[in-house]
């Protein structure tokens, strides 16, 4: 009988409009109430959600539901996919609890109008599939009505409540954009209920919070038979609006500048003749040459005030080359770049060329030039991406004019400068945790760290950290009811790092620091990391060395000998990096690294073998530091971290649910040359193309507005 109301559902739905997707249901899916439809989270959009529904083995009877806890976090991390990290616990978080992974894909376009169709499987992987279950659904819209039929497979150990399993469907109603009201079969019972959501104009643009009611008619644990949840949706990404490659217009390429682009900008031979812009012996009451020397004190006017430092100019005939500092733009460095190449543009004469070389601590790390008219047009809206020179890690193009007093003087002149003492301090949070394991939901070692990296000479710097705990849950002490079980991942106070090292430009792309001292706070040793980023910098291969002893006993090593790649897709922003070798802990094994960018957010899927153990596992990174922090105060400057990433991992396969601490760890410390020189690695060629459209938003936020 309860089969039969399945068919009178598509009666009350005929196809039109979609409604808005992507609300989480009670079983960590987008859907109804516990049946999920064909929608899924939108791309670039993070959920947090909370019910109290349970069942399986947390509840008091496998059959029945229960009140507990069900936490979900989930992410739209590709158009047309969704994965959920689902923690389930019953009444208490400091008992035992299961985490798990849901994913669904919806297939991209519509079976019929209306039509949508979606694949999933709740407890995807894992070791332990309490909730396994597998489901094909499709959802047919018209206007205010989505119905909903779908058949699953159940095949999970969390009891016998066989919810999914066969046939399943349901109606939603949504009477406002504020108001839905859905009825459901999920093939354990017939449920009822309402879906409360803000207006569009009470949540920041993007934000969406929402509170899930529902009745069951067939359920219930001491008489209950209600159930509540709420869940708030985020976006992850800028305002500013990103077009594929495809959907970008191609722009025509003069013959000048493609000789330029073969010849890496090299200068006119005529102009090596004599390539000061103003010699010794000029005449600076000269018209041209006053205006030349104008333009010249006004770029690095404008340049300081930009917070960009370091700024030297250097002019060849009709090419103007500008080396400069990043100051300010630390969440993203292309918000930097930007800025420099907005000023260049709007201050230099129409029909000239300039050539940015963006340096960190004297290193050049990236090259951009072209046509200062084509610039000035993309900044200011009227025109496409120029088709211009951008180069990784390049080679240095400002020339020692003769005035320098040679080769020595200069270097010498280079160390004074950067003897001078303007460190930055960076503070960020240090979390050791685990999560859905059998002694808590949530367990954690939160500590403050403060790294402070001095500069010294051009490429060397000295960096030191230290950690402050904060807060520590009971398993992580010897208090703890477990006999402090996580006690040994505990993050103690103290100095961590004292790191002197070196880096030095190769050219051609490669770039090699060096390291010794103290490593992470039990290492005593040297570290050596060289890069190679090729041509637009899709591809990086990268080589990590260590030979570290244990300051406590000698005799235990860790020497590390990895090897990395990771290609970037530039029409999906999204890059994937694999490296394999011997890890921190020389343990052998490999770990691959999907990473999809969403303006400054990360979102990562993982997959790890070390010593025959299998892992996967989701993560982020995210910024905590302003776009543009504040410049220096007494020679000190204080951010925050752009890049702070935290992943789930759980084990795979017939292995029981053990944990395991520390496995395919890469031995570097925060400053190294992926995160102190190259942007978290997206100071790319093939990055700053795939997203030109946040080189004109980053203008038109910090340059326009502020002439």
């Amino acid at each position: 009988m309860k089969r039969d109301i399945l068919a009178s559902f598509l009666l009350l739905a005929l196809p039109v409009s979609a409604l808005a997707q992507g609300n989480m249901n009670m079983q960590g899916m987008s859907g109804l109430l516990n049946v999920p439809d064909a929608s899924v989270l939108e791309y670039g959009t993070a959920l947090v959600a909370w019910d109290n529904q349970i069942d399986g083995r947390f509840s008091r009877n496998r059959k029945l539901n229960d009140q507990g806890n069900d936490i979900n976090l989930g992410a739209g991390i590709f158009p047309h996919i969704e994965i959920v990290g689902r923690n389930v616990t019953g009444r208490t978080t400091t008992s035992g609890s299961d985490l798990s992974f849901d994913v669904k894909v919806q297939l991209p376009w519509e079976l019929l109008h209306g039509v949508s169709f979606a694949l999933g499987e709740q407890d995807f992987g894992g070791s332990v599939n309490e909730y396994d279950t597998k489901y094909a659904v499709t959802t047919w819209q018209y206007g205010k009505f989505r119905s909903t039929l779908g058949y699953g497979q159940y095949d999970g150990r969390a009891g016998q409540t066989l919810r999914l399993d066969g046939v399943f469907g349901g109606v939603e109603y949504a009477a406002t954009d504020w108001l839905s009201v859905l009825f459901e079969d999920d093939g354990h019972s017939q449920n009822t209920g309402v879906r409360l959501s803000t207006p569009d104009y009470l949540l920041p643009e993007g934000w969406k919070a929402s509170m899930l009611w529902m009745l069951s008619g067939e359920e219930g644990v001491d008489g209950r038979n209600d159930w509540y949840g709420f869940n708030v949706k985020i976006p992850l990404g800028q305002k500013y609006e990103r077009a594929l490659p495809s959907q970008r217009a191609r722009i025509a390429v003069a013959p000048r500048h493609v000789e330029i682009l073969e010849e890496q900008y090299g200068l006119d031979p005529e102009l090596e003749k004599n390539p000061l812009l103003y010699p010794p012996n000029s005449n600076i009451q000269d018209p041209n040459i006053r205006a030349r020397i104008e333009n010249e004190a006004q770029l690095k006017r404008e340049f300081n005030a930009s917070n960009l430092e370091k700024v030297r100019v250097q002019r060849y005939g009709r090419e103007w080359i500008i080396a400069f500092e990043n100051l300010s733009y630390n969440n993203n460095v292309i918000d930097g770049l930007a800025v420099a190449i907005g000023v260049a543009a709007s201050i230099l004469p129409e029909g000239d060329r300039f050539y940015l070389q963006l340096e960190k601590y004297g290193i050049p790390v990236f090259g951009l030039g072209g046509e200062v008219g084509a610039w000035d047009a993309f900044m200011n809206g009227r025109g496409g991406l120029p088709e211009s020179v951008m180069i990784a890690a390049p080679t240095n193009k400002l020339r020692r004019r003769s005035g320098d007093g040679g080769f020595v003087k200069s270097t010498f002149n280079d160390v004074k400068d950067y003897l001078a003492f303007r460190p930055t301090v960076m503070i960020k949070p240090i979390l050791s945790s685990t999560l859905g394991t059998e002694f808590g939901v949530f367990d954690y070692s939160l500590a403050a760290r403060a790294d402070v990296v001095v500069p010294l000479w051009q490429g060397a710097a000295f960096n030191i950290s230290k950690d402050w705990s904060v807060q520590e849950t009971d398993d992580f002490t010897k208090d703890g009811i477990f006999g402090g079980v996580f006690r040994g991942q505990r993050i103690p106070d103290g100095v961590k790092d004292r790191v002197i090292s070196q880096t030095v430009r190769l050219g051609r792309g490669f770039t090699t620091m060096l390291s010794y001292g103290r490593f992470f706070n039990v290492n005593d040793g040297v570290s050596l990391e060289s890069r190679w980023e090729p041509g637009d910098g899709r591809n990086r291969f990268r080589v990590i060395l260590t030979d570290f002893e244990d300051k406590y006993d000698p005799r235990i090593t860790r020497n590390a000998r990895l090897a990395s790649w990771r290609y970037f897709f530039q029409s999906t922003n999204s890059e994937v990096n694999i490296t394999a070798g011997e890890f921190y802990s020389e343990d052998s094994g490999y770990k691959i690294d999907f990473t999809q960018h969403i303006g400054d957010t990360r979102l990562h899927l993982i997959y790890k073998k070390s010593e025959g153990n299998n892992f996967a596992g989701i993560g982020f990174t995210i910024p905590l530091t302003p776009r543009k922090d504040v410049g220096r105060f007494a020679g000190v400057q204080l951010t925050g971290t752009p890049s702070w990433r935290y992943d789930i991992n759980t084990i795979l396969g017939e292995q029981g649910n053990r944990l395991v601490f520390g496995p395919n760890v890469i031995p570097t410390e925060f400053f190294n040359l992926r995160n102190g020189y190259f942007n978290g690695d997206r100071l790319s060629p093939a990055y700053i193309r795939a997203n030109q459209e946040r080189l004109r938003e980053a203008w038109q936020t910090f340059g326009v507005a502020e002439k």
